[in-house]
């Protein structure tokens, strides 16, 4: 997970510093990030989308650049089908969507397929014994579940 918790700290000895970012010296007592081993003022430790703060230090960092948690979400993580919330983490891309593997279920019986696989019967993501039956309703014979 891209997540980073880096702190701010007063400056004490640094005397000739400058912000990695816009290059600038440091007050005596000005507080420093020391992020990724650049140091930055805290006013340049920013989301580069919306340009605020980091809540707590924490932020995502994809290709360099540093996201808050709603702007990283927004910009890159995809929203499940089923719940319409952010995945973050494990992602099931299935049926032409993105689901949490605890979402992704069973049309019919709703057991859960992130770990069983699934077949896709008529536009929809079923476990090998529902496609079963209904292959058994819709032909009137039997199919075996095996195969």
């Amino acid at each position: 997970m891209p997540v980073q918790n880096d702190t701010a700290e007063p400056n004490k000895g640094l005397t000739g510093a400058v912000c990695t970012l816009c290059e600038d010296g440091f007050a005596a007592e000005e507080r420093m990030v020391n992020s990724n081993g650049q140091i930055l003022h805290e006013r340049c430790f920013i989301c580069v989308q919306c340009f605020q703060t980091f809540p707590d230090g924490l932020f995502y960092e994809f290709d360099g650049r540093r996201y808050c948690e709603h702007d990283f979400q927004t910009l890159f993580a995809p929203c499940c089908k089923e719940c319409g919330e952010f995945i973050i983490g494990r992602v099931i891309r299935a049926m032409q969507a993105s689901w949490h593997p605890e979402c992704f279920r069973c049309e019919i019986c709703n057991d859960g397929l992130a770990e069983s696989g699934f077949i896709k019967n008529a536009g929809r993501a079923l476990c090998k014994k529902c496609n079963a039956d209904e292959k058994t309703k819709r032909t009137g014979r039997y199919v075996c579940r095996k195969c």
